[in-house]
């Protein structure tokens, strides 16, 4: 009698592939050791992936899709696109702190392989930059509507905030360790988005221009 297909098992394969991607990178995973950490044989990768490349995109369009669903951009409440905007950093930043597999694809994708399967990969890295940008660029429109926000320039705001916030992955990812003080996510939003926030959504932590440095205490 024939086996009934396992209609979990795709799901299983993915998450298994996750871990062994983020520990051993593309070139160090095998398809031997996703089959048993997903407890399955070789055989069962291959009847829903054509081989590595395949199931390695799959996982990354897997945490993409998860990524945006958990991170719709939240609706201004009384605090205006300023305290959107300094939701949606946490939250981004939050989702990749607790989601670290997440956060090693990313670097994967970004270092070891930026010159392999160069138009998908390319494009699949530019397309999350993208993404980020544009969800931060539309946060900061907003605020200089509803007047939480300044910034001269949106675009070019929009790609230095989402710098700040993969250079901070970036060095989590490389030194955990080191930086673990500095990485809560609702501190790190508040100081990213005070430099553009206006009146009270703001003015906190925010040094006034004519704040004379020579006032404070030697210490």
């Amino acid at each position: 009698m024939p086996r009934t297909p396992d209609p979990n098992l795709r799901e299983r394969l993915i998450a298994a592939a996750t871990v062994e991607f983020a520990a051993a990178g593309f070139a160090g995973a095998t398809l031997d050791g996703i089959a048993a950490r997903a407890g399955v044989t070789k055989g069962g990768v291959y009847f829903h992936f054509a081989g590595k490349e395949e199931l390695f995109f799959a996982v990354l369009d897997h945490w993409r899709e998860r990524r945006r669903r958990t991170l719709q951009l939240p609706a201004p409440g009384a605090g205006g696109a300023a305290t959107a905007l300094r939701a949606f950093l946490a939250n981004y930043l939050a989702f990749h702190f607790r989601e670290p597999e997440a956060t090693h694809l990313l670097r994967v994708l970004a270092t070891e392989l930026r010159g392999r399967f160069t138009a998908r990969l390319r494009e699949d890295d530019r397309q999350e930059l993208r993404w980020l940008r544009a969800c931060v660029r539309e946060l900061l429109v907003q605020g200089m509507r509803d007047g939480t926000l300044v910034a001269d320039d949106p675009a070019q705001t929009a790609f230095v905030l989402a710098a700040s916030v993969t250079g901070v992955l970036e060095q989590w990812h490389a030194s955990p360790a080191d930086v673990e003080a500095h990485c809560q996510e609702e501190e790190l939003a508040r100081v990213l988005v005070a430099r553009y926030a206006t009146g009270a959504a703001g003015s906190e932590g925010v040094v006034p221009a004519d704040f004379d440095f020579r006032d404070l205490p030697d210490v």
